[in-house]
C-alpha cells in the first residue's frame, strides 16, 4: 500500500510569473506501489499566482480544486475554481490555472500515465525563463 502525508512533504518554489509551490505525493518513483498515475499537490500563491497556458502531450490531468478561487482555462473556455471543482485536461489540451482570491488555491493533480521525473524542474526552468526575458 502506498502511504504520504502531505505535511511531511516538501514543496518546490516556482517562481514569478507563474508563482506556487508543488508538491510530489506519490509516483512510480516515490513509491515502489504506484505504477499508473502521478499525485502532484500545487498551491497557488494569493492574487496572481498561476500557471501558463500549457498541454501535457502524454499525460492527462485531472485537477480537483479543494481551497481557495481562481479560474481555469481549457481549450480557450473560462471556468471559474472554488472548493469542489473538478476538470479533467485530456492529454494534448492547452490548460491554465489562476489564483483569483486572497487564499492560497490548492490544488490536487493527478496524471495517467504519469509525468515525466523531471516535471518541476522544467516548470521552474520555463518559469524563470520569462523573467529572464523582461
Amino acid at each position: 500500500m502506498a502511504y504520504a502525508d502531505f505535511s511531511l512533504i516538501e514543496g518546490r518554489q516556482v517562481p514569478k510569473p507563474f508563482e506556487r509551490e508543488l508538491k510530489i505525493i506519490m509516483t512510480p518513483e516515490t513509491h515502489e506501489d504506484v505504477k499508473d498515475f502521478s499525485l502532484l499537490v500545487s498551491t497557488l500563491t494569493p492574487n496572481g499566482g498561476c500557471t501558463d497556458f500549457h498541454a501535457h502531450e502524454e499525460s492527462g490531468e485531472l485537477m480537483v480544486f479543494t481551497s481557495g478561487k481562481g479560474k481555469a482555462w481549457l481549450e480557450g473556455v473560462e471556468y471559474e475554481l472554488k472548493p469542489g471543482v473538478a476538470i479533467y485536461a485530456a492529454p494534448g489540451k492547452i490548460h491554465k490555472t489562476m489564483n483569483t482570491g486572497d487564499e492560497p488555491l490548492t490544488i490536487i493533480c493527478i496524471f495517467v500515465p504519469p509525468f515525466n521525473p523531471d516535471y518541476i524542474s522544467a516548470n521552474i526552468h520555463a518559469a524563470k525563463s520569462v523573467e529572464e526575458k523582461k
